[in-house]
């Protein structure tokens, strides 16, 4: 699946609108309870800055709930559940099934676990940033594109779209 990002106008001239547009269905996955780290302050900047233009929903533990503004679409999910629970996995699906987005984002590696489980049953496709220097070839390659936080990290991903964009960028 193709996401299409609207033209520029045909004037070539951008224009800013205070209005969101919701160009996109985001859903952010994120695995584990909060523990106050880069990646929880990666997610929370990335979801409360796309919710300015785009529907941003959030799928993880319900003590991230507190990082996100009210225009983010908060779900807890039990993240603290075996990543093979089947139940779990079930109810994950529904809630990306009930949220029908344009593109899944997983932030770590039991939320890219889950998706590569499931994503056979939805339409979107799948992005992965790895926050850490873990190497997970065949989880890497059920996705569509792998971010990596460094250039330290990139060097153990191998994969056709691999995208290097640092934490605070």
């Amino acid at each position: 699946m193709n996401v299409h990002l609207p033209d520029t106008p045909s004037n070539g001239e951008h224009s800013v609108s205070s209005a969101p547009t919701h160009d996109l269905n985001v859903c952010l996955v994120v695995s584990g309870p909060n523990t106050g780290g880069g990646m929880e302050r990666h997610v929370s900047d990335l979801a409360n800055g796309l919710a300015d233009r785009h529907d941003v929903h959030v799928l993880a533990h319900d003590s991230y709930r507190q990082l996100f503004g009210s225009s983010v679409n908060f779900r807890d999910v039990g993240f603290t559940s075996w990543r093979f629970d089947v139940l779990f996995l079930w109810q994950f699906l529904r809630e990306i099934r009930d949220i029908r987005p344009t593109i899944v984002h997983a932030h770590g590696r039991k939320a890219g676990q889950v998706i590569a489980l499931t994503r056979r049953f939805f339409d979107a496709p799948c992005i992965l940033t790895v926050h850490n220097l873990s190497r997970d070839p065949l989880l890497y390659s059920r996705f569509d594109s792998v971010i990596a936080v460094s250039s330290l990290v990139a060097q153990g991903i191998e994969h056709s779209r691999l995208y290097t964009v640092y934490n605070g960028c």
